[in-house]
């Protein structure tokens, strides 16, 4: 199997940015409502720590001084109803940009293959004779879905777990900066292992997209030209074609999944082993009473140790999630290149 080299970074670069400038030219007014409705579900689905915090605080000063629940209840209440006013408006932007991107998706796939045919309409017809009838249709099909994986579900999520990510990095700070230091080292080991594999995984996901076109363009024109075939007893020859090309497509789908497959379990175990980690420290922190180090300047305590341990889940599992857009990523940028190449095409 012949080694293909992978685009270079700058190229890819210049293929996210040149699908993002038609997606914002398509839709320069609803891609952006679509950017704020998934920010603010973002950030909506990172702030329920603090809530969490505030609600034990308070609870744990309540058992200290002897007080009511009752007394107790009045200061939680407003809390809880807050925080439910924020997840019902977390539910409305999430259906709100769910809707949103079926629509701009499937609009810009529309488009993207109408400048295709548009394009093809004048291309020489050199072209269709020096490039295979079924390698050209999958431009159409394999490639433009590609695409669609990225913009309908990659970049969203990438966004929503970045911006969550970050939300929950800053809160991690504002209640201790010990225990947030403990989880960025773990979190550097997470993505120094995400980024082997996904590097690994990449460059077969590049060779699986042109291998489906060579063979989707040899099954065509051998299926078209199979009088001449059996006039020249070519069958067997034909039949040992593809099974060479088939056999090509068959090794590096292997690869490009058998890396992309063990790259969840790795990421989501490590995070595990993390979150055992975090509250082995922070349980040892509370019983030295060694001094807090935070931006609020809240005491580290259970009050704080059991929100952060919920956000160190989330933390590291949004992390996996972004580590699992790779792939999607890479598969698109190998369906853009093949398609902006077509559209090019003078």
């Amino acid at each position: 199997m012949s080694k293909k080299p992978m685009p270079p970074k700058k190229d890819s670069v210049k293929i996210v940015f040149r699908i993002l400038r038609m997606l914002f030219s398509f839709y320069p007014v609803l891609l952006p409502i679509t950017i704020v409705c998934i920010l603010l579900s973002a950030v909506t689905a990172a702030i329920p720590a603090l809530f969490m915090q505030k609600v034990l605080a308070v609870i744990e000063a309540s058992l200290l001084n002897g007080t009511s629940w009752e007394a107790a209840s009045k200061e939680i209440l407003p809390l809880v109803i807050t925080l439910a006013a924020l997840y019902v408006l977390s539910m409305i932007a999430i259906t709100l940009y769910t809707q949103m991107m079926a629509y701009i998706t499937q609009g810009f796939l529309s488009r993207v293959r109408g400048k295709m045919f548009s394009g093809m309409q004048n291309l020489p017809i050199k072209y269709f004779d020096t490039h295979k009838h079924g390698d050209i249709m999958s431009h159409y099909t394999n490639d433009i879905d590609a695409i669609r994986e990225l913009v309908s579900q990659a970049m969203p999520s990438m966004i929503n777990s970045l911006v969550i990510v970050l939300s929950v990095l800053g809160i991690m700070l504002w209640f201790s900066v010990w225990m947030t230091l403990v989880l960025l080292v773990g979190v550097i080991i997470m993505v120094l292992v995400s980024g082997k594999i996904a590097g690994g995984s990449a460059k077969f996901f590049i060779r699986q997209q042109k291998s489906i076109g060579r063979t989707e363009g040899f099954a065509q024109e051998m299926m078209n030209g199979q009088k001449v075939i059996k006039v020249f007893n070519h069958e067997k020859e034909c039949m040992a074609d593809f099974d060479r090309i088939n056999e090509a497509l068959y090794e590096d789908s292997y690869r490009a999944h058998s890396y992309a497959n063990i790259l969840g379990p790795i990421i989501q175990n490590i995070g595990n082993v993390l979150y055992v980690i975090v509250a082995v420290v922070g349980a040892l922190l509370i019983i030295s009473g060694a001094p807090s180090l935070s931006l609020s300047g809240v005491a580290f305590g259970v009050s704080v140790l059991v929100p952060f341990l919920n956000m160190t889940k989330q933390f590291t599992g949004n992390v996996n999630q972004l580590s699992q857009q790779i792939n999607s990523i890479v598969m698109a940028m190998a369906g853009a290149d093949r398609v902006f190449k077509l559209m090019d095409q003078q």
